[in-house]
């Protein structure tokens, strides 16, 4: 890897890598794991993108703590899928960074991943007074144990559709026939920007069943969790509301069956949405967040804790920043994707615990023993094994599962209802029309009027965390029975975009 060398030769601390990786061969060491003569290997993530991290041998000894690899990174990891050249990466890159330094003049650089630089960003834009409280490890576990991300659901019939009694698809091509007349892409504009207002901290309380169901009832926007037993009511046609662990532990699914019951958690948001559309359940118990921080001077008394209020809104600043810079779209696209890698990988920082590496080692009898299930043969006569995650001091600085919690909750609830003053989602879109969701996009026959422009009688008021339309085909089209031949359909209708007129809502 000549790179390195020159990387070491400039003093740079980091490669960042364009165009088309090498491919990984099955059953072949990872291209990271190369020789590298005169370069000792580091910890390696060699998932998708992958990181790289070596130490030069001349310079570093292998048992001093202070030595800094250089690391050899993606463009992938900060601009997605866009096409860059080295030299309209580096406009991106400039541009992320004069957006950010817009916002808050003490960010001065881009640090080495969107996660780090979200985390800078929101220490620097912590409110005053605020130094949040961890919840207690035993709530932060079961916060771990019980919490999802992202509502996935395929809705069609067919090998993509998750098989449990109490799911029911909305569309089987069996009896509705092979075609669909047409395929609209619906997602959320900067969506997880949109909800970290008025976010609550540590610490938490636990509440009984009666607990819980009195600040329900008498406050139900209180901050908290809420452990429920359900049943799907009587007569219900559209997708699940609330999603359940799967015998797995890692799978979800989506109960929509009639009379279907069940036991999960669900974030206050995402239980106010089943409430609203008939929803019957049974409190088991509750964990309550602190909605508050004390009052500091010149406040007369507790005020709201708002941890991420100035975040969001900076970092949605910068992306307006971008979006009015006089930039080629390529350029504007990269520079896009990479502040919603910051704000997603940063909110999702905020439930990480570490994550684990692949290490290269000399020897066999270097290999820890609990990691010799994962040990392989390198090139050149070495070995890698992968090291268990490992929380660092930086990321327990940053450790706050329960503000991860809360956006993914309110994230599943804004995809499934909108807002009140503005219903919108897939429970709004007429169930026989309705393909799939996934995240915060919505994939249906039609395109919902909801997600239309307001000059043109939608509720997509250019403002983050609205849904909205991105693009349309029209049909006849093959029903995309599998999650790969739907998300063809999504980047067929991205690309065409969408100029025409709306189909209707469901109400």
């Amino acid at each position: 890897m000549d790179w390195l060398d020159t990387a070491q030769a400039a003093g740079a601390s980091r490669v960042m890598l364009t165009g088309k990786l090498p491919e990984v061969e099955p059953g072949r060491a990872h291209w990271l794991a190369a020789e590298t003569p005169g370069w000792r290997h580091g910890a390696h993530w060699l998932d998708s993108p992958p990181t790289g991290r070596y130490y030069h041998e001349a310079t570093t000894a292998p048992d001093d703590p202070k030595a800094r690899p250089v690391e050899v990174a993606t463009a992938a990891a900060w601009f997605g899928g866009a096409r860059l050249g080295i030299h309209q990466a580096a406009e991106a890159w400039r541009l992320v960074t004069a957006a950010l330094q817009r916002v808050e003049p003490k960010l001065t650089a881009l640090m080495k991943s969107p996660a780090a630089t979200g985390q800078n960003l929101w220490a620097l834009s912590m409110p005053k007074g605020l130094d949040p409280v961890p919840v207690d490890d035993d709530i932060a576990a079961e916060i771990h144990a019980t919490s999802g991300q992202h509502h996935i659901e395929q809705l069609v019939a067919g090998e993509g559709f998750y098989e449990h009694p109490d799911c029911v698809p909305l569309i089987d091509p069996a009896v509705t026939g092979p075609e669909i007349p047409g395929f609209a892409y619906v997602d959320g504009r900067f969506m997880y920007a949109g909800l970290c207002n008025e976010l609550a901290v540590g610490p938490a309380r636990r509440l009984t069943g009666e607990q819980a169901a009195g600040m329900f009832d008498q406050t139900p926007y209180a901050p908290a969790r809420y452990r429920i037993q359900f049943q799907v009511p009587e007569g219900w046609t559209s997708l699940g509301i609330w999603g359940v662990q799967a015998e797995d532990g890692r799978s979800w699914y989506y109960p929509n069956r009639p009379g279907a019951t069940a036991e999960t958690w669900v974030d206050a948001a995402e239980l106010r949405v089943g409430a609203a559309h008939g929803w019957r359940f049974r409190f088991v118990e509750a964990v309550e967040f602190t909605a508050t921080k004390p009052a500091v001077r010149g406040e007369k008394r507790a005020v709201a804790a708002r941890p991420l209020d100035t975040f969001a809104e900076r970092l949605t600043g910068a992306r307006e920043a971008v979006e009015s810079a006089q930039v080629a779209p390529v350029i504007r696209q990269a520079a896009r994707a990479a502040l919603r890698a910051i704000l997603l990988q940063s909110i999702g920082t905020f439930a990480s615990r570490g994550r684990s590496s692949t290490v290269t080692v000399e020897t066999m009898n270097e290999v820890p023993a609990e990691c010799m299930e994962t040990m392989r043969k390198a090139a050149g006569g070495r070995y890698t094994y992968v090291a268990p995650p490992r929380m660092t001091d930086r990321q327990r600085a940053f450790y706050h599962p329960e503000l991860a919690a809360q956006v993914w909750g309110r994230a599943r609830a804004r995809v499934l209802d909108g807002t009140k003053r503005e219903p919108a989602g897939a429970l709004h879109v007429d169930p026989s029309q309705l393909l799939g969701i996934n995240g915060d996009a919505i994939y249906t026959t039609t395109v919902p009027r909801w997600a239309l422009p307001v000059e043109q009688g939608g509720f997509d008021n250019g403002k983050a965390g609205r849904l909205r339309v991105q693009g349309y085909l029209p049909g006849p089209l093959p029903v995309p029975t599998t999650r790969a031949a739907r998300d063809v359909l999504m980047h067929r209708a991205e690309v065409s975009g969408y100029n025409g007129e709306a189909g209707g809502g469901h109400e």
